[in-house]
Formats: structure tokens, C-alpha cells, sequence
């Protein structure tokens, strides 16, 4: 096998994108971050059965310039979901984790790896740099399975992507310093570097995000052109810092997505779109790619009870020492400190950036620098494995998970999506409207409805979508297969007893082409449709509760219903409030009943107005 990937190149490219796709999506079956399989395949195809050696077919001296191009294009795309709005109550521990934090990993890691594994001073300086960076592609995968507050996960996101580009940067002055000959203008040199640095990087970086801010705000391109040009810009702006200073460019990217994130671009979904796919792509052949060329000699030279001791000290002491410094006289409490302090994972900044530093240090025939990447990897998979297996139960322990939640993320803003959500405001329940139209989101936003402009089904969303007090969806659009894809999506996050879609309207659609465990629970009933609610909205239908007299099963209320009026949800008398579904049984706590009913519909009890709201 090993033979035939070296002699055929376009095979073995191949082979890497089949097994990047697969370990994706094995990833979503399971639900963890996606790094893990990566890894696990590239260290099998690479070190352990020797099939993939990622320089048999690409020069060692064009993998690594494509390796950072890519890495420059996933931070351009963590830029690209900082808002500066999310900084409101935590710009100031952001601030001391990226700094003050940042220090104290570095010094902490330096110390445990001169102390613990043997590794000499120098190259301890640069492994305790390469462990600062908690990597944004583990980071948000975490966040969504996590659900953690508001402030916790904002906290966690911006520390996860502006970290790389300070991790980078002290690695890279330790390894311009290791390298420098003459000691004593060792320190002046490296002075000079750190500015060259942060000049270069800020500079580039804003001016190339405002340069194609400008450019796109004044549509100046195609629409068909866009996505082409921000991934040139991006590729440029990258390469124009790194050559001014190397590694600049890390900082440059990030700074170039947070001005365009930040400026208000009118076309920045299709962007978003575009990059995601990207991302997603080089995540996953970066990390199979990085994984296979690891020295499996040197990985089994570190690997014992020493660099398992290294590994528990990041975790329990070096990450919490750097939280708690970082947060004293901060609005945060003692349980999302904690959580903070467990929760690190590092990420592809770190794989890419010490596999590149370790190959020149051997170049340059600097001792013990074949055990550097091992030791580096082995904090990467020792973190993101105990983050994806422990991040939610701890979490749900300290109290910094949302418990319970109970609104409802509404796939839809059209009138019939905004009456809905009126109704579930008025009872005091979060929820959050998400619509493709922007006609239909402007009119949710002027009647004081949360609002979002975007596809729930991109990836972006998981990003962009807070889910705080989000614990339902009702997928209520007239589009079925949207209806049932955002279901399949939103199960794994709110459980699939929780995820609710509109009946389907064309027959051979949803209904017939697809079990039950891939959609959602069919809500209002099996023979409710967009047309039929859409029919009595025509008609000046309003929400109405009505009370009823004794328990009846799901069967029997949605009897209730007929061409004037539609029961929709259910009322007990501890001000809970269940969707009327597809799902059997006497419901014994229901006192009312909320239907879409026309004015003139008759009904047996007196009827409560509960929302009329004028359409926009």
C-alpha cells in the first residue's frame, strides 16, 4: 500500500480527502469534536502502519508554506464570528486570559517540561509557548455540545482564536532566539522581532479587512466573484505579513476577519458559506496530514509515565493557575472559573506551528528537538479527549450548563412564525426567530422578536445562533426538506423528543419519503400544513385559549380541530405549556387548549384572546 501512495501522488492526495470526509462524519455520528478521529487516522495511516508519508509526495519545502496558508484561512475564519458586541462583560477577562494567562501557561509549561520529561531549557521554553494556543476548531464544537452561559462560551470563543496568534508569536520569538547566534544581541534581536510583529500583523491585517470591507460594502466585484477574491485577499494578506515577519500572518488574518465580521458587509453569508466549506476541508487534511508525519520512534521515546505526569500538570495546574490569575476582580464566579480552568483543548495551531519549528530546529541540528512534536501532540489528544468526554457532565455539575431550557428556536419569521412567537413571549419563554428573508426578519425585529438573518442548517450557525434558553425546535416553514434537515440537526442538540416540524404539504415528500427518526415530531398533528395554518391567517384566524373539561388523548383533541379553528398547544395549570404532536396518551395536566380559530368560530366555552398581533 505504502509503495503504491508513493508512486502514484494523485492517489495518496485522494486517499487523504476520502479519509478526512470520513472521519467528519464520523465525528457528527458520535458527537465529538472532529480532531479526534483526524488524528487517529492520520497517526494509523501514517506512523503505525506506514502507508502515508506526507514528504514521499510533497517537497517538505512547499507542504509547510501550505500548511500555514491553510491555518491562516481557518483563524481568517474564527475572525470572521468575533463580533466586538460579545466583549460587552468579558472584554476584560479576554484581555488578561490572552496576556496575563497566556504568561503563566508559558511559564508553567516550561518549567513542567524541564522539570518532568528532561526536555533542555531552551526547547522547554518553546513547548511551553506551543501549549499556550486553545485551538477554535475544538473550541466550537465543544460550545455547541456544552451549551454553556452566555458569558462562559464568549469567554472561551474569543480566548480560543486570539490565543493562536499570541501562542504563535511567543513561540516564534523562542525559536528565532534558539537560532540566534550571536547571544549577545540575542535579546535586542528578539525585542525588535516582537515589534516587527505586531506592527506588520495589525497593520496588514486592517487594512487588507477594510480594503475588502470597502470593495464589497460598494459591490465592486460580482456576486459570483466574491468568494474567489476574499480567498485571495486572504491568501495574500497571509503571505505579504509572513514575508515582512514570519508568522505574522497568523495575526494578520485574524485581524482582517474581525473587520469585515465587524463593518457590516450586506453579501458576508455567501463568505461565511464559502470559508466554512473551506475550513472544514483543510481541518481535515491538516490534521490526517500532520498526524502521519510524526516520527513514531520519537512518539514512543516520550511516551511513558513522565510525559503522562507533563500531561496531568497542564490540565490540574498550569491551565486553572493561569484562569484564576487571569480573572481576579472579575464578575465571574467561582463555578465558571472552574469551568474555564478545565476546559483547554488545544488545537491545529499548535499541531502545525511545532511540526514546522521542530523540522528546522533538526535541520539545524538542535538536540532533543525530535521530541518536541510528540510531546506537543500528546497535550493536543490528552485535552481534547478529556474536554469532548468530561466538558458537559462538569459543566452540568458546576452549574454553568443552562438547565433546562425551555424556549424555542423557530425555523421561519413569515407572519404565521412571528404569531407563534409573540404567543410564546407573552408566557415569558425565550425565543429566537431564524429566517433566509430578510423582509421577514426586518418584520420580526420591529415588533420586538429575536431575530436571525441566516440558513440554521450552515455551519456558521452554530457560531453565530445563541442557543441561551433554547431548549425546542418548531421548524415551521413552508419548505418540507428544510423542515426535516434542520430536525435531523437540532436532535442532537436538543434531543430528539424536542425538535417539532409542520406536516408535509406534497404527498411522496417528508411524509412518505422519510421515517420518523429522520425528520421531526410532526407538530399540531399529522395533517396540519404551512397551507392550512396559512389559510385561516388569511382568513383574520387569531390564537384563543379554551378550556376543557376532563383528560383527553392526543387523538381526541386534535378532533377538536376543523376547518375554522386548530388546536396548537396545551396548557396545564402549572403555567407549563406542550406542543399538540404526533405522540399518543391522555394528557391529565392540560386545562386549556390554544387554537388558530376564525373570529366566528363557535366553541363551548367562553374563549381568552391570548395574542392578536397586526401583520407587517
Amino acid at each position: 500500500m505504502a509503495d503504491l501512495l508513493v508512486s502514484y501522488p494523485s492517489l495518496a492526495v485522494a486517499a487523504i480527502v476520502a479519509l478526512g470526509a470520513a472521519s467528519q462524519w464520523m465525528a457528527w455520528r458520535i458527537g465529538l469534536p472532529a480532531i479526534l478521529p483526524l488524528l487517529l487516522v492520520g497517526f494509523t495511516v501514517g506512523p503505525l502502519l506506514g502507508w502515508v508519508n506526507p514528504t514521499d509526495f510533497i517537497d517538505r519545502d512547499l507542504l509547510f508554506p501550505i500548511i500555514s496558508l491553510a491555518v491562516g484561512l481557518i483563524l481568517f475564519e474564527g475572525g470572521l464570528s468575533l463580533s466586538l458586541h460579545e466583549l460587552r462583560d468579558t472584554r476584560g477577562v479576554v484581555i488578561r486570559l490572552v496576556s496575563i494567562g497566556a504568561i503563566v501557561t508559558w511559564i508553567g509549561g516550561t518549567l513542567a517540561a524541564w522539570l518532568l520529561v528532561d526536555l533542555p531549557l531552551p526547547l522547554a521554553f518553546l513547548f511551553g509557548a506551543l501549549i499556550v494556543v486553545t485551538g477554535p476548531t475544538v473550541i466550537g464544537p465543544l460550545l455547541r455540545i456544552v451549551r454553556p452561559s452566555e458569558r462562559v462560551a464568549n469567554v472561551l470563543k474569543w480566548e480560543g482564536i486570539l490565543i493562536d496568534a499570541i501562542g504563535a508569536l511567543i513561540a516564534l520569538l523562542v525559536f528565532e532566539f534558539l537560532l540566534t547566534q550571536n547571544r549577545n544581541a540575542a535579546p535586542a534581536q528578539t525585542l525588535l522581532l516582537f515589534l516587527r510583529f505586531i506592527v506588520t500583523g495589525g497593520a496588514v491585517g486592517m487594512a487588507a479587512g477594510w480594503l475588502l470591507a470597502w470593495i464589497l460594502k460598494r459591490r465592486l466585484i460580482p456576486d459570483y466573484l466574491v468568494n474567489v477574491t476574499a480567498l485571495g485577499a486572504v491568501f495574500a494578506t497571509f503571505a505579504i505579513a509572513s514575508a515582512l515577519t514570519p508568522e505574522a500572518g497568523l495575526l494578520a488574518t485574524i485581524l482582517m476577519g474581525m473587520v469585515i465580521a465587524n463593518v457590516g458587509i450586506p453579501n458576508i453569508q455567501d463568505l461565511l458559506s464559502f470559508k466554512e466549506d473551506l475550513t472544514v476541508l483543510f481541518i481535515s487534511l491538516l490534521f490526517i496530514v500532520l498526524a502521519a508525519n510524526v516520527d513514531l520512534a520519537a512518539f514512543q521515546a516520550v511516551l511513558g509515565l513522565p510525559s503522562l505526569l507533563l500531561l496531568a500538570t497542564v490540565i490540574l495546574l498550569i491551565r486553572p493557575a493561569a484562569v484564576f490569575a487571569s480573572t481576579l476582580g472579575s464578575s465571574l464566579d467561582l463555578r465558571e472559573k472552574a469551568f474555564l480552568s478545565w476546559v483547554a483543548p488545544r488545537g491545529i495551531v499548535a499541531a502545525a506551528v511545532s511540526s514546522l519549528f521542530a523540522s528546522k530546529l533538526l535541520d539545524a541540528g538542535v538536540a532533543g528537538a525530535d521530541a518536541l512534536v510528540p510531546l506537543v501532540f500528546l497535550v493536543i489528544v490528552g485535552t481534547v479527549l478529556l474536554g469532548s468526554l468530561t466538558a458537559k457532565p462538569v459543566a452540568q455539575a458546576l452549574g454553568v450548563a443552562e438547565p433546562d431550557p425551555q424556549g424555542f428556536l423557530i425555523l421561519g419569521a413569515h407572519r404565521l412564525a412571528r404569531r407563534i412567537a409573540k404567543f410564546l413571549m407573552a408566557r415569558d419563554l425565550q425565543v429566537l426567530v431564524a429566517d433566509t428573508n430578510w423582509s421577514n426578519v426586518a418584520a420580526a425585529r420591529l415588533e420586538g422578536i429575536p431575530a436571525y438573518y441566516g440558513s440554521v442548517l450552515a455551519d456558521r450557525s452554530d457560531d453565530e445562533v445563541r442557543l441561551s434558553g433554547l431548549g425546542r425546535l418548531l421548524a415551521l416553514t413552508r419548505n418540507d426538506e428544510a423542515n426535516a434537515l434542520a430536525s435531523l440537526k437540532y436532535a442532537r442538540t436538543f434531543g430528539s423528543q424536542h425538535v417539532y416540524q409542520l406536516a408535509p404539504s406534497r404527498t411522496g415528500s417528508t411524509r412518505d419519503g422519510l421515517a420518523m427518526e429522520q425528520r421531526g415530531r410532526l407538530a399540531f398533528g399529522d395533517d396540519v400544513t404551512y397551507d392550512r395554518l396559512d389559510r385561516l391567517l388569511d382568513q383574520g384566524a387569531e390564537l384563543v385559549a379554551q378550556p376543557i373539561d376532563a383528560p383527553r388523548s392526543n387523538e381526541e383533541l386534535a378532533a377538536l380541530g376543523d376547518d375554522t379553528r386548530i388546536p396548537l398547544f396545551l396548557l396545564d395549570g402549572e403555567e407549563g405549556l406542550e406542543l399538540l404532536c404526533e405522540a399518543t396518551g391522555n394528557q391529565e395536566r392540560v386545562q386549556q387548549v390554544v387554537y388558530l380559530t376564525l373570529p366566528s368560530a363557535e366553541t363551548q366555552e367562553p374563549a381568552q384572546t391570548v395574542n392578536r398581533q397586526s401583520e407587517a
